[in-house]
């Protein structure tokens, strides 16, 4: 069970970035149905006042909304005006024109197997995690330890906090058990993982000191606390597995069901294409003139 902070920020020069991109991307070469309460008009574009107000994110507000909308509807008219210029003292626009249709091919196919790859996820056999484990774990070595333990963090001026090594460094069940009662919904962050391994740069990352080389301070240390600004931390370590170990299974069963799931998709989409260009070939779609895309060869003229 774990607490976690969330932090998050945005400022103005990154939305005006992205916005302003969007318009180009919404605005360029597109003709709209609608003249209510429009802007501008360009050639047969035009962009509208509710098109800009949707593109101004909530929480912009006074000054900064006003400031926003302005740059939106300014780079929308220095897109239009630059792009016609540009256009008319270009002799040959074909790459351009081929570069813009594959560019929205790819985005097609990304949306699709997005789509499809969430839609059609397969479910994994275990006895293929364990097939692929035993046959491969000699290879599946450790770069940094792993632990099992509990983490905890807790306000410096918290009451009571003397009672935490005492609970922590107990194997007494019952200990453990108040532990976590009177100390879960009191701790900022609160992490129980005796029974699952964690890597330990995943763990140090919680708390603020340099411990140096992991692998000495683990096979030292059983019990472990700190004080940095207002908060004290907790560690207590009940195992731990050094560099250089065979991964355990539970451990790399998550990675290895990735890794066979990501196979099994890869293989769909060769099978789909594999599919998709033998009915193109038969409808006459495609011709193969210089190349097999069946067999993936060339051919002689």
């Amino acid at each position: 069970m774990k607490k976690n902070f969330r932090k998050s920020g945005r400022n103005l020069c990154n939305y005006l970035t992205f916005l302003i991109c969007l318009v180009v991307a919404f605005s360029c070469g597109k003709k709209r149905e609608h003249d209510e309460n429009i802007l501008l008009r360009y050639g047969d574009r035009y962009i509208t006042y509710e098109e800009v107000e949707e593109l101004i994110p909530e929480g912009v507000t006074g000054n900064d909304s006003i400031a926003l909308f302005k740059a939106i509807v300014d780079n929308w008219l220095t897109n239009e005006v630059l792009a016609d210029f540009a256009e008319e003292r270009l002799y040959d626009t074909r790459d351009i024109d081929r570069r813009v249709k594959e560019y929205r091919n790819s985005l097609i196919v990304l949306e699709y197997l997005t789509g499809m790859r969430e839609s059609r996820k397969p479910k994994v056999d275990e006895v293929r995690i364990r097939e692929y484990y035993d046959q491969h774990k000699k290879d599946l070595i450790l770069e940094v330890p792993l632990v099992k333990g509990i983490f905890m963090k807790i306000n410096s001026g918290t009451s009571g906090k003397e009672n935490i090594r005492m609970l922590l460094d107990s194997e007494d069940p019952e200990k453990l058990d108040r532990l976590e009662r009177e100390w879960l919904d009191r701790s900022l962050e609160y992490n129980y993982f005796r029974d699952k391994w964690i890597d330990w740069e995943t763990l140090a990352g919680l708390i603020p000191y340099r411990f140096g080389d992991a692998d000495k301070f683990l096979n030292e240390t059983k019990y472990f606390e700190t004080e940095y600004g207002d908060c004290n931390y907790y560690l207590r370590i009940y195992e731990y597995l050094p560099s250089g170990s065979i991964q355990p299974y539970e451990f790399a069963k998550s990675w290895i069901t990735d890794l066979l799931t990501q196979g099994e998709i890869a293989e769909y989409e060769r099978a789909l294409v594999n599919s998709l260009v033998k009915k193109s070939i038969d409808e006459e779609k495609l011709e193969t003139i210089g190349y097999d895309p069946i067999n993936h060869i060339l051919l002689e003229n």
